[in-house]
């Protein structure tokens, strides 16, 4: 799955974009998930999921939030990671540091809100 189909899916799961927006119209508040990666402490149990997000519309962003499921080194489900910024501005890029507590080996984007 390529950057453009889960950014698309992503703004859609968020009722972001519909059809129409993607066929030419651009939504109100567009944001785009870049590379991500689980980033560790040297304190066992005290990572991050870091990256960064970007405002690629045309308005202010007044929230955006990322969510991600953790996984373990088994694949196991271990938890939630969530970061929001607020005030972010069109064109502007924020780079994202959600908690991720536990012994997290993957992370996988579940949602981005933007409002």
């Amino acid at each position: 799955m390529n950057l453009r189909t889960i950014t698309l899916f992503a703004a859609l799961a968020c009722g972001l974009a519909s059809p129409a927006a993607w066929a030419g119209k651009s939504p109100t508040h567009a944001v785009r998930v870049g590379s991500y990666r689980v980033e560790r402490d040297v304190k066992p149990g005290r990572n991050r999921v870091v990256g960064t997000l970007s405002n690629t519309g045309r308005v202010r962003v007044h929230t955006a939030r990322v969510s991600f499921r953790l996984f373990d080194a088994k694949g196991r489900a271990i938890g939630r990671a969530t970061d929001e910024v607020h005030n972010l501005k069109p064109g502007q890029t924020w780079k994202f540091h959600a908690l991720a507590r536990g012994n997290v080996s993957r992370a996988r984007l579940l949602k981005v809100e933007a409002q």
